[in-house]
C-alpha cells in the first residue's frame, strides 16, 4: 500500500532521481533530446537540493510502497495570480503509472490545499502531454490560460488547468478509484 509523507532537505536525491526518470520517460519529443539524454539526471540533482536547501516549496510530499520511493508532488504559493497554489510537480516513477497513484497525489495535494486554508490549486502541463491533459480535464480541471515553456532551450506550448472546487476534485480523484 502506498503511503504519503513530508519531504525535506534529506529527500533531495530520491526527488531528483524521480523527476528526471519520470521526464524523460514523458517528455520525449517535447523537451530537448540532448537534455533528456545527458543533463537532465544532474540538472535536476542540483535544482532539488537547492530549492530543498531553500524551501522553495511551500508543500512537498514525498510517495513511497514497500519502501521505495515512487512519486513525488511539490506546491508553491504566490505562482500564478488568482490561485491559492500551483502544482508545480507531480511525478511517479514510470514503471507505477496506470494504478491510480497520479490520482492519489491529486487528491492529497488538494487535501493539503485545503488543510492550509485555501479554495483554489492550478497547474501548468504541455500541450503535447495529451496524457496528462485527458487526465486533469477528467478530475474536472479547467484550461483557462495558455503560455510557453521556454525550459531547457525547448520552446513548448502549455496550458493552464485550475480547479476552485477542491472537494470536487478529491471526489473526482476517488470516485476514479472505484
Amino acid at each position: 500500500m502506498a503511503e504519503l509523507r513530508e519531504a525535506g532537505p534529506a529527500d533531495a536525491e530520491v526527488i531528483a532521481g524521480l523527476h528526471s526518470a519520470s521526464w524523460k520517460a514523458t517528455y520525449d519529443g517535447i523537451l530537448p533530446d540532448r537534455y533528456l539524454r545527458d543533463e537532465v539526471g544532474g540538472e535536476r540533482l542540483d535544482y532539488w537540493r537547492a530549492a530543498m536547501a531553500r524551501a522553495d516549496y511551500a508543500i512537498v510530499r514525498l510517495l513511497h510502497e514497500a519502501g521505495e520511493a515512487i512519486g513525488f508532488s511539490a506546491l508553491k504559493t504566490g505562482q500564478d495570480e488568482g490561485y491559492d497554489y500551483t502544482l508545480e510537480h507531480i511525478h511517479l516513477a514510470p514503471h507505477t503509472r496506470g494504478r491510480g497513484l497520479g490520482r492519489a497525489l491529486m487528491a492529497d495535494a488538494a487535501r493539503q490545499v485545503k488543510a492550509a486554508g485555501s479554495t483554489s490549486l492550478c497547474l501548468w502541463v504541455f500541450d503535447d502531454n495529451k496524457a496528462a491533459v485527458r487526465f486533469y480535464t477528467r478530475l474536472g480541471g479547467v484550461a483557462d490560460a495558455h503560455g510557453t515553456d521556454k525550459f531547457a532551450g525547448g520552446d513548448a506550448p502549455d496550458t493552464r488547468i485550475a480547479w476552485r472546487d477542491l472537494d470536487a476534485l478529491i471526489a473526482a480523484c476517488e470516485e476514479a478509484d472505484r
